[in-house]
């Protein structure tokens, strides 16, 4: 799979979540955690700030990415997390900590 369809599948994550109690993580956000490599996220990266190529799933993706730049503390009254504000999170969380210049990308492109 390429990089930019493992950050459609965290966007897309609610689909194939089956919250009940609490949230449990998707099938396809545990694959995208234990296999992002550099490559996998500045080929994503590119994509989301124009300068890679994109397929389908990576312009839908490149219309996401602001919402993930954005999010923030989910809902700010009641500090609760929807399932898939959860999944954005847990990828979101390792870019910003292993490859912090790679988000920092995003953050700079949707703060024009």
């Amino acid at each position: 799979m390429s990089a930019v369809k493992f950050f459609c599948f965290i966007l897309f994550a609610s689909a194939a979540v089956q919250a009940q109690n609490k949230c449990q993580v998707s099938k396809d956000v545990k694959f995208i955690l234990d296999n992002m490599t550099a490559l996998n996220v500045k080929k994503a990266v590119d994509c989301v700030v124009g300068i890679g190529a994109c397929d389908t799933i990576g312009n839908r993706l490149k219309g996401e990415a602001g919402n993930a730049v954005r999010q923030g503390r989910c809902n700010k009254d009641t500090n609760a997390c929807t399932c898939n504000q959860i999944q954005v999170r847990l990828v979101v969380n390792k870019v910003k900590r292993n490859f912090a210049s790679e988000w920092q990308r995003v953050v700079d492109f949707h703060s024009k």
